[in-house]
């Protein structure tokens, strides 16, 4: 039976104790280090206190298991208490304090930098800033592989509304596509947008219909098909086709190419934030170069 509730970790402690009561009797007078809190064990002057372990070791089990689970936490903590005791007697503890010590500078610059990017830093990319990038690099945006960007739908081939599925899905007013949209708890699958790039494989995958039918009938701009099998209708209309090695559109690469201006728009942030810093402790009178000999 599992328990649970406010009394639970209190039955628990009682339980337990039942079980460690040999240890506490033999161990008493060491365990007096936090009268508020309740011990369970001792390393040297190290002490894990029963408050200390999280419900979540205990919680939702019978109490054996809840008892056997209280029991591997102290082994896993008695383990890495020992370790850690007999690396400190061991280990150059002067190397490792400067690691921490360079470690703690370093997050405290690194997150201080980057609370004061969020701040400097424009994150809006304009469109016309994506056409100038694109246009510059775009020779380095090749296709590695040939893929497509479909839109389609999947219903069942016996709707009583198939039809107008055929007549909306290939038109390109407006409101046939809103009566799509209002339909598409009729489809199996669908996407009317044709927002997602697919590899042919895993194009071939999502409908597998396509399974036997050649990668160059697929990869061709605007095509439409209307195919069945023994249960659904399957209408698709390819939107855009990338071939292999062919430079890819910018609507395939705009997410890289954002990055690719954030990534700038940082460096010289950071470049001019370091020099407003410097800049400032020279005025304040808090930095100064102070010339030696060997300096002149």
């Amino acid at each position: 039976m599992k328990l649970s509730g406010s009394n639970y970790a209190v039955n628990i402690k009682n339980k337990f104790w039942l079980t460690v009561i040999g240890l506490l009797v033999a161990g008493c007078q060491y365990f007096q280090k936090d009268v508020d809190k309740t011990p369970v064990a001792k390393i040297y002057d190290t002490y894990l206190y029963f408050e200390d372990i999280s419900p979540a070791v205990y919680t939702q089990k019978s109490p054996e298991d809840s008892i056997n689970a209280i029991h591997q936490y102290i082994e896993d903590w008695a383990y890495k208490t020992l370790l850690l005791k007999q690396a400190e007697r061991n280990v150059d503890t002067i190397k490792i304090n400067r690691l921490v010590e360079q470690y703690r500078r370093d997050l405290l610059t690194d997150t201080y930098k980057d609370l004061l990017l969020q701040k400097y830093i424009d994150t809006v990319v304009s469109t016309d800033t994506l056409q100038w990038y694109y246009n510059k690099y775009r020779q380095y945006f090749l296709s590695k592989e040939a893929e497509l960007k479909p839109k389609f739908l999947v219903v069942d081939k016996n709707h009583q509304k198939i039809q107008k599925f055929k007549k909306w899905f290939f038109s390109d007013k407006q409101i046939y596509f809103d009566s799509l949209i209002k339909n598409t708890n009729n489809f199996s699958k669908y996407n009317l947008t044709a927002n997602k790039w697919y590899l042919v494989p895993d194009f071939k995958k999502e409908l597998r219909v396509f399974d036997r039918m050649n990668d160059k009938f697929i990869l061709k701009k605007a095509k439409k098909f209307v195919l069945t099998d023994s249960l659904s209708l399957y209408l698709v209309f390819v939107n855009d086709v990338v071939l292999q090695n062919q430079t890819m559109p910018l609507s395939m690469v705009q997410d890289d190419l954002k990055q690719l201006v954030l990534s700038k728009r940082k460096q010289a942030a950071l470049s001019q934030m370091e020099n407003n810093i410097k800049q400032e402790a020279i005025s304040k009178k808090i930095f100064k170069i102070i010339k030696t000999k060997q300096s002149k």
